[in-house]
């Protein structure tokens, strides 16, 4: 494995092994919030559970928003021989989920198990023709009735996460679970780290935000609340893999960070991005030799409540390639992290208030 910021590298590692499941980042919130309390004096908690850290003052601020939830499964109904039913808490693909180790997060501890499903010997003809339905998997944490289940202190309700498997394959590899969006909060704790030495005439409004997964709730509360002038938003972006055609997925692990002009899912909740601040964006990465890509995606962001709350606030996105979205295995070059950090601290440091008088003027 090589890396050029240890420290960095292993700060990401810590996060995607903290289970966070959208509306229950407690644990997230806190090592973000502790780890930006390193170079910030200026960090908060809000009630809805945003990390937010302040650098520098001005008449402008600016926004930088990731988020801290993963997906996860939540405990509906434990059977009388201790077989655990859930819920999906987020957009799932089901097929993932077969014979999945998971954690479930109590109040007494972790609990770890395995998704259960009906064995191929046991599998008739109609069974492999029907789609897997969420209600006919269960969670197997080798209990031998529900009042041992109970015993350990696991109740309706708790929140289930992929077990931590976090490894480095190849020269730049890394697969693990919640790399969406462990990513971005590892390059916001760097750009703490980073602008902290610098002189600015803005506000920077670092904040790490609930409940994306679930529609980007925590993002809504923060922007209204701080009321920033512009804002930029960090996550990830599903990339091409071998049999996804190009113009569906046209973002490459290993290409660089990805700027984006628009997304929009299936119900129409997504982003047109500001055209000015893509096009410093863009021109910050060609002057500094940063290798980025460009994009559309059929998906939402935080960036999707952000812009519409108050009276508008024009966006910026910049999101990391990374194949196998929301499943246990996540993949990512860790180049495209690094560039990430450096286009938007570059970015940021360039920045003076008014460049930004310039980059919310609608005409």
């Amino acid at each position: 494995m090589v890396q050029k910021n240890q420290t960095m590298f292993e700060r990401f590692q810590k996060l995607v092994g903290i289970p966070g499941g959208s509306g229950f980042e407690e644990k997230v919130a806190g090592f973000v919030s502790a780890e930006l309390k390193r170079s910030l004096s200026d960090v908060s908690i809000d009630p809805m559970g945003n990390v937010v850290g302040k650098v520098g003052k001005g008449r402008r601020s600016v926004m930088v928003c990731v988020h801290t939830d993963e997906m996860c499964l939540i405990v509906k109904y434990i059977n009388p021989r201790g077989y655990i039913f859930f819920d999906l808490n987020g957009m799932f693909d089901e097929r993932v989920l077969l014979s999945t180790k998971v954690d479930i997060c109590t109040e007494k501890g972790i609990y770890t198990g395995v998704v259960g499903v009906k064995n191929r010997h046991l599998m008739t003809a109609e069974d492999l023709k029907r789609p897997i339905s969420v209600s006919e998997l269960w969670i197997d944490v080798g209990a031998e009735s529900a009042e041992e289940v109970r015993a350990w202190g696991i109740e309706i309700g708790d929140p289930i996460v992929y077990h931590p498997h976090f490894q480095s394959v190849g020269k730049e590899t890394i697969i693990s679970k919640a790399i969406d969006n462990r990513a971005g909060c590892t390059v916001l704790i760097e750009l703490a780290e980073r602008m902290k030495k610098e002189k600015i005439d803005y506000q920077l409004l670092l904040v790490a935000a609930v409940q994306e997964e679930v529609g980007s709730r925590g993002a809504k509360v923060a922007a209204q609340a701080l009321e920033p002038d512009m804002a930029i938003v960090v996550d990830t972006v599903p990339a091409a893999d071998p049999i996804t055609p190009p113009q569906l997925a046209t973002d490459e692990c290993g290409k660089g960070p990805v700027i984006r002009s628009m997304d929009v899912n299936a119900l129409g909740q997504g982003t047109i991005y500001s055209k000015k601040i893509r096009q410093r964006l863009i021109l910050t990465a060609v002057k500094n030799k940063i290798p980025h890509q460009k994009d559309i995606f059929r998906t939402w962001t935080d960036a999707s409540t952000i812009h519409t709350s108050g009276k508008g606030i024009p966006c910026g996105g910049v999101y990391i390639p990374r194949r196998y979205s929301h499943s246990p295995g996540e993949l990512i070059k860790w180049s495209d992290v690094e560039r990430t950090a450096d286009l938007l601290y570059l970015f940021l440091k360039g920045l003076r208030s008014s460049d930004i008088d310039d980059l919310v003027r609608r005409v």
